[in-house]
């Protein structure tokens, strides 16, 4: 199975540098360019299916992208998914947090891994969420051959986990991943095994820009 990955493009509050991992907000003229861009790169990819965030920046994104196709793909929504829910941080940025919850703040900086952001999730309750989604795909990927191709449009947080988890990094593996806007990766299952072939490729040398 071939499955190519792509953060969501970019949104009013990605410019502000905020905080907002499940703020439903639509995306941005430029993230809306970005998706334009990678439809026409896909629209020569034999796509299957697609899987994305249930959240309207993800499903815009997909939307976009496959818009470009001449037949009918279909999209399935699935909440594992999800961009990490921020609780109170929602939509604020790192100084507007040390200001108006110091100590929530500091608790999250002293325990990343555990702490559960009131109101929100952990970046551990991310990961489990995430690695439930992987396995179910891996399952799918052995009764399928090599060529079914899936397009998977999430988010920074979930896309870190993903390719975390299926390598059997340990949470930390996280960082070892940084996912732009405007870009794809691709990740392949084959014989039980993941390898990554490409990782934020850009789409503008492709479409001549």
């Amino acid at each position: 199975m071939r499955i190519y990955l792509v953060r969501h493009g970019e949104t009013e509050l990605n410019r502000k540098g905020c905080y907002y991992g499940q703020t439903d907000i639509p995306l941005s003229v430029c993230g809306r360019q970005q998706a334009g861009k990678l439809g026409r790169f896909f629209r020569d990819i034999p796509l299957q299916s697609s899987v994305i965030s249930p959240l309207i920046r993800a499903a815009e994104t997909a939307e976009i992208i496959m818009a470009e196709y001449t037949k009918e793909i279909k999209i399935y929504r699935d909440d594992r998914l999800a961009e990490q829910n921020f609780g109170i941080f929602e939509g604020q940025t790192y100084q507007e947090l040390t200001k108006k919850y110091p100590q929530e703040w500091a608790d999250w900086n002293r325990d990343f891994s555990g702490y559960r952001i009131p109101g929100g999730e952990s970046f551990l309750d991310v990961r489990k969420r995430t690695e439930s989604f992987f396995f179910d795909l891996k399952k799918k990927s052995e009764k399928e051959d090599r060529e079914f191709s899936v397009l998977l449009v999430a988010h920074k947080g979930t896309l870190g986990h993903l390719l975390a988890v299926s390598l059997g990094l340990p949470p930390e593996g996280y960082w070892n991943f940084v996912f732009e806007q405007g870009c794809y990766s691709r990740l392949d299952l084959e014989d039980g095994y993941a390898i990554i072939r490409c990782l934020n490729q850009s789409v503008d040398g492709d479409l001549g820009d």
